[in-house]
């Protein structure tokens, strides 16, 4: 009918909707990974540098100690201004990298919860085409079993007027053997 061809295509433009929201969401979740270890690289290369530097700057300051010159002091003071820099630019750099594991891990967070909705939704869809498909074999058969259901409860009933007629005769019976017993009492009673 028209209205089941405007639910397959109802259905076609969805699927190509959600492909395509999963294709970008793949692609954001790539690249804030990429970002991310590419900001921890560099991370670890500052932190190398800086190290080295912090080294470099006590040696440095070692042998000045031992032979103060003007030459001496002032390498001291540049490894001094250079160990400076590097730490300022370690301290943006791990601001950057908890930035950029903060947007991967809400990136991926996000995807796995649509990936799951996703499964949720198809599942559902599956067990509705499946009520809908045992609907369409039901509706054939359903006249067959209405001729049974119609048959049956005929049946039913007469065994339930039966049961309630012999209800009825045995609280009779119980009546009438008390009266017989009462006057025999009283005779008894009585001689």
């Amino acid at each position: 009918t028209m209205l089941e061809k405007e639910l397959a295509q109802a259905t076609a433009m969805a699927e190509k909707a959600n492909k395509k929201v999963e294709q970008l969401r793949k692609k954001l979740v790539a690249e804030s990974e990429k970002s991310h270890a590419r900001i921890k690289r560099e991370l670890s290369a500052a932190r190398k540098k800086h190290s080295a530097a912090n080294e470099r700057l006590k040696k440095a300051r070692g042998t000045l100690r031992k032979k103060a010159s003007p030459t001496n002091q002032q390498k001291v003071e540049s490894l001094k201004s250079q160990v400076q820099e590097l730490g300022e630019a370690l301290a943006k750099i791990s601001k950057a990298a908890y930035e950029a594991a903060d947007r991967y891990i809400s990136v991926k967070t996000d995807a796995l919860l649509e990936a799951r909705k996703a499964n949720a939704a198809e599942k559902a869809a599956k067990l509705v085409e499946q009520a809908a498909a045992k609907a369409r074999k039901k509706k054939a058969p359903a006249k067959k079993k209405a001729a049974a259901k119609k048959k049956a409860p005929a049946k039913k009933k007469a065994a339930v007027k039966k049961k309630a007629a012999v209800k009825k005769k045995a609280p009779a019976r119980r009546k009438a053997a008390a009266k017989k017993k009462a006057p025999a009492r009283k005779k008894a009673a009585g001689k």
